[in-house]
């Protein structure tokens, strides 16, 4: 693919294609076609049965009635006529009357989106495909007797489909005895196929440049030409042909491709495959490599049917083009179809519409400068080459969002879209208003505190202000944040997880820029996003499998929100379950199935039928799933807020389990844990998980945009929203932002393309192997905990004496009766204590955990340097051992005062 990815099509640009479009005069020497030229120009086109099915098909509608009901809302008028016509089929046919060709269908009134005209008559020869092989020259009269009834009706041009055109020459046998335009169609069908190709490959994130591509069927006039089209435009090409022919070794030799007549092993290695031999029927599934894309031109298919289907592989038919929007669907062929035809049709519909007699694809050698002219042809008619097809019907999401699965999991895969738009230059300067007015940030960072004490949280600045520990940032860079002052501190909160690739990180700031720079309009409610689509397609393929409807929202709680409303909608059941000690928002869902009295207490009652059980207590949990009463189970991978608390060994696998067994939908909230945090993409990876659904925020919006994500099951989103009265009964008007997308759809490209998963996993394990040999040396830390760069270092809490004195000996200071829990709050200083002096003495910058503050939580930004990662530790060895030098002297000092001070 080019690197500017242009809209034209990147696989038919050749130095062979000619500069405009070259047009063959009308035998008459007047100009292209008028639109207001009657009917406009008359063509045939002879086909043959492609099996006794399709034969039996198009016997059904001798009459046209069952035409006029097919795919029609009358279904009782189509029960009835169907079953006329089948009465009628049963008759015994008259004599003669399958002994020659027949017109099985009738094309009237085609208009192009140029306004052009034609009507067109299809033939059937009483032949199938191996009849036709078998007795060529049979064939060949009875296709002769269709040219002769076409000519007599007024037809200018015919067209060959399949196997008539490929006996006779390739159609030179009848252009050189009949005073008549013959064409093969085969020209427009390698145009069709490299189009095809082109959109999946775009549309999957595959360079065909990076690819190696076997093309099979060499060294027939489709697969010939588009050998010769993909061989500069390919990493490696190999060429598969049933023998080693003279033709076939002169076009492995011409193109520089390997030659195979073994077609397993021409297809060992190809992770593309364009497969159009005439004999079809020749490719067991089970010799496609896992993550290959298969298009298939042969009529009949070249690759069989495989029972059960590969999931791993994606097989769609090519060669096909939807006609335009302007044309009727009158014809039994066109409504049956849906609008879908075989390109060489299509290509004699298009010479048609040009008023164009002329013999355009004939012989065995294509000419490839006509193969890009007839396709501009028919795109500026209206014909369109992008429909994925997948044994003739269209590819059902559920395959695609596999394959992609598949794709992300067996070779890395880009998408040159994306990137294109992340790194186009934007002019200005980021922070500029419209009108040329910079935003200040020092010197609105001044009067900062004093306006956030006013107006947005007065106890914050009331509690850190007079301690320093509630710092004025003003600028953010990768790991380190800048205050007021211009001092430099390093971050190891990254957001509370939402910024795992650091701040402002040069590709979602230029994503962003970028979709500013054109314009991207803000929120689109009721409308289609294209940066939402492309972002949902995105996330389903990095998903766990089954994972494949996407709703954006603007936080974790939301995303929660979404789960659960989507759980019991979906269930019919009520009951939430979720484990103590875990947090999944504050909105009152998700505060509803928080493992946390101390946040839910002031807002009850709240969301009915919630049940929180211990974390990692799988007895308590089977109980609970056997009621038959809950409609999820929502948990997280590892419990952030509540201390980074990982579960038992297996107990998410078992977990799931027993929800599946009780019919209970399983929920991972991934918010914090997500998108590499804890070493694997989704945390629920580690123990092979499906879940019925995840949910996202935090980072995905790459720590410049809030965004988060619920990811469900099909099924699940079809039962709960999948009619029109439901479709819209869960909606957030800022769901799916332009910015917010364009900056999670970089956040995951440089998670994908770029070593930070990889930098993450080394960090991770130099700091917890850091953190480990500090809990050895200092008696106050109790445990690490975690996974990947998602640690907690818990700290014993304050010493008995200690509390003691704190506290006041009668235990009658103040705050001991005016402050709730202030008993629990002492006991946290020992963490309260190392959290504030990293920040003073090491400009270091950590928080402990809200729901457990004994916890300092260690969450790094992912693109966290080795270097920075050793800082953290030399600070944090130096400051454990200052607290531990200082509590050791206030413990002695005071049990020696108080033995002093005791009964003699």
């Amino acid at each position: 693919m080019r690197e500017d990815g242009a809209a034209c099509s990147n696989l038919m640009e050749s130095d062979r294609s000619p500069q405009g479009l070259r047009k063959a005069p009308r035998e008459d020497g007047a100009s292209s076609s008028d639109p207001s030229d009657g009917p406009g120009m008359r063509f045939a086109f002879v086909i043959h049965p492609i099996s006794e099915q399709t034969k039996n098909l198009m016997d059904l509608d001798r009459d046209g009635r069952l035409r006029r009901t097919w795919g029609r809302a009358d279904l009782l008028r189509f029960c009835a006529e169907a079953h006329d016509v089948l009465e009628a089929t049963s008759r015994p046919m008259k004599d003669g009357q399958s002994k020659g060709p027949r017109i099985v269908d009738t094309f009237a009134g085609l208009v192009s989106s140029t306004g052009a005209r034609a009507e067109g008559r299809l033939y059937e020869i009483p032949m199938d495909a191996q009849s036709i092989l078998a007795k060529p020259e049979e064939a060949l009269e009875l296709m002769e007797q269709a040219v002769t009834d076409a000519i007599g009706w007024g037809a200018r041009i015919v067209g060959l489909g399949s196997m008539t055109g490929i006996i006779g020459s390739h159609g030179a046998f009848l252009a050189e005895r009949h005073p008549i335009a013959v064409t093969t169609g085969n020209s427009l069908t390698v145009y069709a196929t490299l189009r095809n190709l082109e959109h999946y490959c775009e549309s999957l994130w595959i360079d065909p440049a990076e690819e190696e591509i076997a093309v099979v069927g060499i060294p027939g006039s489709i697969a010939t030409a588009v050998a010769a089209l993909l061989a500069p435009r390919c990493r490696r090409l190999v060429l598969g042909a049933r023998r080693a022919s003279p033709r076939a070794i002169h076009w492995a030799e011409r193109l520089g491709a390997r030659l195979e007549v073994e077609l397993p092993k021409a297809l060992a290695e190809a992770s593309i495959v364009l497969t159009a031999t005439s004999s079809g029927d020749c490719i067991e599934p089970s010799w496609l490599r896992p993550g290959c894309l298969v298009l298939d031109v042969g009529v009949p298919s070249d690759v069989r049917r495989a029972t059960p289907a590969r999931d791993d592989v994606l097989i769609l038919s090519a060669g096909y083009a939807r006609v335009p929007a302007a044309m009727p669907r009158d014809s039994f062929f066109l409504r049956f179809y849906h609008g879908i035809v075989p390109s060489c049709l299509g290509e004699t519909m298009v010479l048609a519409l040009e008023n164009r007699s002329d013999s355009f694809s004939i012989g065995r050698d294509l000419d490839l400068d006509r193969v890009g002219e007839i396709g501009r042809l028919a795109e500026s008619h209206g014909f369109a080459f992008a429909e994925p097809l997948a044994c003739g019907l269209p590819l059902s999401p559920e395959a695609r969002s596999q394959f992609l699965k598949v794709l992300t999991r067996t070779r890395p895969v880009r998408s040159r879209r994306s990137r294109r738009c992340a790194c186009q230059a934007v002019g200005g300067v980021a922070g500029e208003r419209a009108d040329g007015e910079a935003i200040d940030l020092a010197g609105l960072a001044e009067h900062a505190a004093e306006r956030h004490a006013r107006h947005i949280n007065p106890v914050l600045i009331g509690l850190g202000g007079p301690t320093g520990l509630t710092r004025t940032f003003v600028r953010g860079e990768g790991a380190e944040l800048i205050d007021e002052s211009g001092r430099a501190y390093l971050d190891f909160v990254a957001g509370f997880g939402s910024l795992n690739l650091g701040h402002n990180h040069p590709e979602v700031v230029a994503a962003v820029a970028s979709a500013l720079s054109q314009q991207a309009p803000g929120f689109l409610p009721g409308s289609v996003n294209p940066l939402a689509a492309a972002l949902a397609e995105q996330l389903v393929a990095i998903t766990p499998r089954g994972l494949e409807i996407v709703f954006f929202t603007n936080s974790g709680a939301e995303s929660i929100e979404a789960a659960l409303k989507l759980a019991r909608a979906a269930t019919g059941r009520g009951g939430l379950l979720s484990c103590l000690g875990s947090f999944h928002g504050k909105t009152f869902g998700a505060l509803s199935v928080t493992g946390n009295r101390g946040y839910q207490r002031p807002f009850g009652p709240l969301v009915p039928d919630c049940q929180a059980i211990p974390y990692g207590d799988l007895k308590t949990l089977k109980l609970a799933l056997a009621t038959h009463q809950y409609a999820a189970f929502v948990v997280e991978p590892i419990q952030g807020e509540g201390g980074m608390v990982t579960p038992p060994p297996c107990y998410l696998a078992e977990a799931h389990r027993l929800c599946r067994q009780a019919g209970t939908l399983f929920i991972a909230d991934e918010v914090q844990t997500g998108l590499g945090r804890t070493g694997p993409l989704f945390a629920v990876e580690r123990d092979g998980i499906e879940p019925d659904i995840l949910t996202l925020a935090k980072s995905l919006g790459g720590g410049l945009m809030p965004l988060g994500a619920m990811i469900a099951r099909r099924d699940l989103w079809l039962k709960a929203y999948g009619s029109y009265q439901t479709f819209a009964l869960h909606s957030s008007t800022f769901s799916g932002g332009s910015l917010a997308c364009a900056a999670g759809l970089a956040t995951l490209r440089v998670l994908r393309d770029s070593p930070a998963l990889v930098q993450a996993a080394r960090r991770g394990i130099q700091l917890r192997e850091g953190l480990e040999a500090i809990a050895r040396s200092c008696p106050i830390i109790r445990e690490v905990r975690g996974h990947g760069l998602m640690l907690g270092l818990e700290f014993h809490e304050l010493s008995p004496t200690l509390l003691t004195n704190f506290k006041g000996f009668g235990s009658s200071g103040a705050n001991w009766w005016l402050v709730p829990g202030h008993e629990d709050l002492l006991r946290t200083i020992p963490a309260l204590y190392v959290q504030s002096n990293l920040l003073h003495e090491h400009s270091i910058y950590t928080q402990v955990a809200r729901s457990n503050p004994w916890v300092l939580r260690v969450q790094p930004p992912l693109i966290v340097s080795a270097a920075q990662v050793e800082r953290f530790l030399e600070a944090l060895r130096a400051t454990c051992a200052e607290w531990t030098f200082l509590s050791d002297c206030a413990e002695e000092i005071l049990s020696k005062s108080a033995g002093e001070m005791g009964p003699r």
